[in-house]
């Protein structure tokens, strides 16, 4: 498409301008144009997103009229051979070209981490007509991107509890289980990763011809579904914290297969395992990590981009070995009008209540087809895509699912093909030795040693509110308070970094973030009781959460004493 860029004089003097037979700004007054758009476009706390920079006033306006320094972010094809340019830099001020659209989320998850879904997508007058296929991926992307963080949001919100009592829990397994470095690139052979889609059912003949010749990873509650066609994977990844989780293992007893874990993972899942496991770090959890290694001296290799089961799988099969990869199974989408493959104890048929339901949507299939899909599955596409663009892995991966969501970044191939090309004629041996490394950690000590903080903490916290509490019943700025209160936060945020309580503090901070922000044009004492009913919210907040921990490691404890009578 060519493109004809114009520069003209408008009415009243200033620059305007036309691409193609589009006038971009106003002919007569760009200037006032440009502010009675921002009037109208402008929402405080959010993240802008300008599509089409044309002669600027826009941008300028906006950067004149937001109130809280938030984030703008300039798109414009025009910047690819720099027709365009920014005229000035600015605070929180970020222009890209079109070229960034495909992975757009990666740069709007570093810039704008706070806002999270509150993005405002603002489109210069006849950008969208002049770039249509640009402008509309633009939008999908960021619809695709509140439904990631609006799904990642809530699931920390809801699993909050049960991160932290599993962690809590898993400690116990410390003394027992390596991490995943003991098996960083000890094959060199295919690995194939296991997902439970509807279309993993037709891959199960195959499974069991070439099961010696080659890796098999199978992600989570997977392993029904390959156990019940009498496949035992050589590894399990499982992360999910979540009690329908254990449901799926609780009756299971995996003589051969060793379980690949995070910390997070729900406890009792450890305990249908009879081999060693690995444990792996997650990016959620930075704080979790710093005091695995700052307390307990053991640092988790923390793999790369992406939240869920089926990523981690992905991840560690490159970490473990430098072969090349299948996926299967890995359908992100109701293949054949399925939710699982067969065997699956969620497996169940779509109708249209169910889609509903999940709010399902059709999206381009792994043969060009259209199929259902739901934001969540959605969300974990745009994971595996992103997962191929931060970091190209170093082996070849192929998608051999064969059914489901079109996964872009990855070259489809059939699994019989990727099978006879890469796992004919070899025949792999299960790594069995590995560096045994005795943490010979005292659990029990250090628990009690968290349960000291946690009272500390307990009476900071009562301390806090009563400050909160008298600052309520004033109508001025007490700054002996506010002094006090500034001593206590000082105090809080040095205790918490040696609590392992980072779960649920996240699920905390995602609500005060939204909660306590201010108003436009707020007084200072306006500012002065927000803030107080911030403070209280977050330690009344804490304080649930600090007595929830301080529950779980006494559990621990308990049964410690329990099994050690025993």
């Amino acid at each position: 498409m060519s493109i004809s860029v114009e520069f003209l004089q408008a009415k009243n003097g200033d620059e305007t301008l036309k691409i193609n037979e589009y006038f971009i700004h106003s002919k007569y007054n760009p200037i006032k144009e440009a502010e009675q758009l921002v009037d109208r476009q402008y929402t405080p706390h959010h993240t802008h997103i300008i599509f089409g920079y044309g002669c600027g006033y826009i941008v300028e306006e906006l950067l004149k009229r937001r109130a809280f320094q938030e984030n703008i972010i300039v798109v414009d094809p025009l910047f690819n051979n720099q027709t365009l340019e920014l005229k000035h830099q600015a605070s929180n001020l970020f222009a890209f070209n079109s070229k960034v659209i495909p992975i757009f989320e990666l740069y709007i998850n570093e810039i704008a981490a706070n806002t999270r879904v509150s993005f405002k997508t603002i489109c210069t007058p006849n950008y969208d007509k002049v770039f249509p296929n640009e402008y509309k991926e633009l939008l999908r992307k960021i619809v695709d991107l509140q439904y990631k963080n609006r799904t990642n949001d809530y699931t920390l919100i809801r699993y909050a509890k049960e991160w932290q009592r599993n962690f809590i829990e898993n400690l116990r397994n410390l003394n027992e289980d390596g991490t995943i470095e003991e098996l960083h690139k000890q094959y060199n052979c295919p690995v194939v990763v296991a997902a439970g889609g509807p279309s993993l059912t037709k891959q199960i003949s195959l499974l069991k011809k070439y099961r010696n010749n080659m890796i098999l990873i199978s992600a989570g509650s997977t392993t029904n579904s390959l156990l019940s066609n009498d496949i035992e994977p050589d590894y399990v990844v499982t992360i999910d914290g979540g009690e329908p989780n254990y449901n799926h293992f609780k009756q299971l007893d995996l003589k051969n297969a060793e379980i690949i874990y995070s910390m997070q993972n729900h406890y009792k899942v450890r305990e249908s395992f009879s081999q060693r496991g690995y444990l792996i770090g997650t990016h959620s959890f930075n704080k979790l990590s710093n005091y695995l290694e700052k307390e307990l001296n053991l640092k988790l290799p923390t793999l790369e981009y992406g939240g869920s089961v089926a990523h981690a799988a992905f991840n560690i099969a490159h970490y473990i070995s430098s072969g090349p990869i299948a996926l299967i199974g890995q359908d992100l989408a109701y293949t054949d009008n399925l939710t699982h493959a067969a065997n699956n104890k969620n497996a169940r048929k779509i109708d249209e209540a169910f889609i509903k339901e999940q709010e399902a949507f059709q999206v381009e299939g792994y043969y060009g087809e259209l199929v259902w899909t739901n934001p969540v599955f959605q969300s974990m596409k745009l994971d595996f895509e992103a997962l191929t663009m931060v970091r190209k892995p170093d082996a070849p991966y192929f998608n051999c699912t064969e059914g489901g969501i079109k996964i872009n970044g990855f070259e489809q191939l059939t699994f019989e093909s990727f099978l006879k090309k890469f796992a004919s004629n070899i025949e792999i041996s299960k790594v069995t030795k590995v560096n045994d490394i005795d943490l010979h950690l005292d659990i029990h000590d250090k628990l009690k040693r968290i349960l000291i903080n946690v009272n500390e903490l307990k009476e900071l916290l009562i301390k806090g509110l009563t400050i909160v509490k008298k600052i309520e019943s004033l109508n001025q700025i007490d700054q002996k308070a506010l002094k006090q209160l500034d001593n206590i936060e000082k105090k809080v945020n040095k205790l918490l970094d040696k609590i392992p309580m980072e779960p649920m503090t996240n699920s905390i901070t995602i609500d005060i973030l939204n909660h306590y922000l201010p108003a436009e044009n707020e007084t200072t004492i306006e500012t002065y009781k927000r803030l107080n009913r911030q403070t209280k919210a977050l330690y009344t907040q804490l304080q649930d959460a600090i007595n929830y921990t301080e529950q779980c490691i006494k559990n621990v404890l308990e049964n410690s004493e329990v099994e050690n009578n025993e």
